[in-house]
């Protein structure tokens, strides 16, 4: 249900987001971004995001990072379009219309009240193409609360793509595979340094950050974000703050290395 409830208040924050800002796009709240728009206010439009494109990341058709974007129209027939539909476009209803796509004007819209959006969900694959080796990954999935949990990381291992011989040799702290699957110490520290380690190689990587937090370039433009509309306020979107954790689907095979904003103290 929560699932439920966020996909659909989520659709009704997008919707609201576009109208709004089509009926007073002047408004001082949307003032950060029309303040880098070049082009005549009277003819932006705000268009909310309905299709899927295609991730360079995942090489598969997946949502976007950015939830709107910008147009520049001086087709007469928008008008009609936003009077029928209470100021209102998508990319459906904007199909017959004469117009130019903003560049960086996507904006990613969250939840007034939520922190609990994912800012990354990356697979084995993807995770390699972002950090350029598979056992980082598996250091951060590794099972290590519960000792009778410690044999799964067997097949987790496997599910990244790697072996536990190429572990032991990744990890300095490991002196025999066994430790792996029945070390719980080592295998606490090891999915300690790997979190660290992903923390670290973002925050010290611009390319890796616009690839995170905008989608850049992973999708065409306009489906990177450049803006977060976020607790009632639009501002820039260059970094979020952090945590690194792993996906509810571990448990049954689904390996997955997933970024959260970090809660506030």
């Amino acid at each position: 249900m929560a699932t439920n409830r966020g996909t659909f208040e989520g659709d009704i924050q997008e919707i609201e987001f576009v109208k709004a800002f089509n009926k007073d796009r002047q408004n001082i709240n949307f003032s950060i971004f029309t303040d880098d728009i070049n082009y005549a206010l009277d003819n932006v439009y705000m268009v909310r995001v309905t299709t899927n494109q295609l991730s360079r990341l995942s090489g598969k058709i997946t949502k976007t990072r950015s939830d709107c974007y910008a147009i520049y129209s001086e087709d007469e027939k928008i008008i009609n379009i936003l009077q029928e539909n209470d100021y209102y476009l998508n990319e459906k209803n904007i199909q017959s219309l004469n117009y130019t796509i903003i560049k960086k004007s996507g904006i990613s819209i969250k939840m007034s009240d939520s922190d609990k959006y994912q800012i990354l969900k990356t697979g084995p694959n993807s995770f390699n193409s972002l950090f350029g080796n598979y056992e980082l990954g598996a250091g951060a999935s590794l099972f290590c609360m519960r000792d009778t949990e410690l044999i799964k990381n067997k097949e987790l291992v496997i599910g990244w793509n790697t072996t536990l011989e190429n572990m032991k040799n990744y990890f300095d702290c490991v002196n025999d595979t066994n430790d792996l699957i029945s070390n719980k110490e080592i295998c606490q520290q090891i999915k300690t340094f790997c979190n660290n380690k992903i923390t670290e190689r973002i925050n010290s990587s611009s390319e890796l950050q616009q690839k995170i937090f905008n989608g850049y370039p992973i999708y065409d433009e306009p489906y990177s974000a450049w803006y977060l509309f976020s607790h009632g306020k639009l501002e820039k979107l260059t970094y979020i703050p952090f945590t690194v954790t792993t996906g509810s689907g571990r448990s049954h095979g689904d390996y997955t290395i997933v970024l959260k904003p970090k809660k506030e103290d």
